[in-house]
C-alpha cells in the first residue's frame, strides 16, 4: 500500500510539472550543472589568483563583488538540481522563494557591477574621470551603495509581492513564480526592468562602438599596442555577457507575458524557464578572466 502511494506520489508531481516536461527538466539539468561546476571551478581559482597576487586594482575590487554574486547563487543551485531531478520541492515554500529570488538578484546586482565597469572605462576615456583620483576605498564605497540600493529595492518586491499567490504554499512545487504575471504591478515592473535594461545596453553598446572607432581611426594599424585600446575592447566583453546572458529572458519576457496562458502555453513555459536558467551562465565568466580575456 505505501509503494501505491509513492506512486501515486510521484505521478501527481509529475502532473504538477506538466508545464516542465522531462525534455524541460533534461535541458535545465544539464544548464544549471555546467553553471555549478563551471562557475565553482572559475570562482576557486579566480580567487586563489587574486589572493597571489593582492591585487588593490577597481577591476579587481568589482570583480571580488562578482565572486560574492556567484557564489551566493551557486550555493542555490544544488537546491534548484534536486527538484528538477526528483520532480518534488522537499524544503518548503519560504525556501522556495528565496531560492527562485536568488537568480533574478544575481542577474540584476551582475548587470549593475557589468555597468558599472563599463562605465568607469568610459569616463576615464573621455576624461571626466582620472584614475588617479579614482582610489580603492571610491570602487569600495560604490560597491556598498549598490548593494544596499539593490537590497532595499529587491527585498520588498520579492518578498512581499513576488510569491505571494496560495498555489505557491505547497511543497511538491516549486519554480512556478510566472503565474504572478497575472497581476498587474508585476507585469508593469517587468516592462520597467525590461526597458531599463535594453536601454542601457543599447546606449553602452553604440558609445563603445563610437570610442573604439574613433580609437581605430587614430591609432590604425598599431592600435593593439596601446593600453587604452585594448581597455575599451575588453569593456565589450561584459557588454556581451550581457547581451548573451541577460538579454534573451529580457527579450523573450515581453512576448512571454503577452501570450501566457495558465493552461494551454507549456511551450512558452518552457523556453521561459531555458532563458532564465540562460541569465546564470554568466558565473563562467571567472573562466573567461583567468583565460586572459579580461586583466
Amino acid at each position: 500500500m505505501e509503494m501505491i502511494n509513492t506512486t501515486t506520489s510521484s505521478n501527481t508531481s509529475d502532473m504538477d510539472l506538466d508545464h516542465c516536461d522531462s525534455r524541460c527538466r533534461m535541458i535545465l539539468i544539464i544548464l544549471y550543472s555546467l553553471v555549478l561546476f563551471g562557475g565553482t571551478a572559475g570562482i576557486i581559482l579566480m580567487s586563489c589568483m587574486m589572493f597571489k597576487k593582492n591585487s588593490r586594482s577597481i577591476i579587481a575590487t568589482i570583480v571580488t563583488n562578482l565572486i560574492v554574486l556567484h557564489s551566493i547563487l551557486l550555493v542555490s543551485l544544488p537546491f534548484r538540481l534536486s527538484y528538477y531531478v526528483l520532480v518534488v520541492w522537499e524544503f518548503g515554500s519560504f525556501a522556495c522563494r528565496v531560492v527562485s529570488s536568488l537568480i533574478y538578484g544575481h542577474m540584476y546586482f551582475s548587470f549593475v557591477f557589468y555597468v558599472t565597469i563599463v562605465v568607469l572605462r568610459l569616463l576615464i576615456y573621455f576624461k571626466k574621470l582620472q584614475m588617479q583620483q579614482l582610489k580603492k576605498y571610491h570602487v569600495t564605497v560604490l560597491s556598498i551603495i549598490i548593494w544596499l540600493m539593490g537590497g532595499l529595492i529587491f527585498l520588498p518586491i520579492f518578498f512581499l509581492q513576488y510569491g505571494i499567490n496560495p498555489s505557491h504554499s505547497e511543497q511538491q512545487r516549486c519554480f512556478e513564480f510566472y503565474k504572478d504575471l497575472r497581476r498587474q504591478e508585476l507585469i508593469v515592473m517587468n516592462y520597467f526592468m525590461i526597458a531599463v535594461m535594453i536601454t542601457t545596453v543599447l546606449v553602452l553598446f553604440l558609445i563603445q562602438m563610437a570610442v573604439i572607432f574613433q580609437q581605430i581611426k587614430a591609432l590604425w594599424p598599431d592600435m593593439w599596442a596601446h593600453q587604452e585600446y585594448r581597455a575599451q575592447i575588453k569593456s565589450c566583453f561584459f557588454l556581451l555577457i550581457i547581451a548573451v546572458c541577460f538579454m534573451p529572458h529580457h527579450a523573450f519576457r515581453v512576448h512571454f507575458i503577452q501570450n501566457y496562458s495558465e493552461i494551454e502555453n507549456s511551450k512558452l513555459v518552457l523556453y521561459n524557464e531555458i532563458c532564465v536558467a540562460l541569465t546564470t551562465v554568466c558565473c563562467l565568466d571567472m573562466l573567461c578572466f583567468i583565460g586572459g580575456v579580461i586583466h
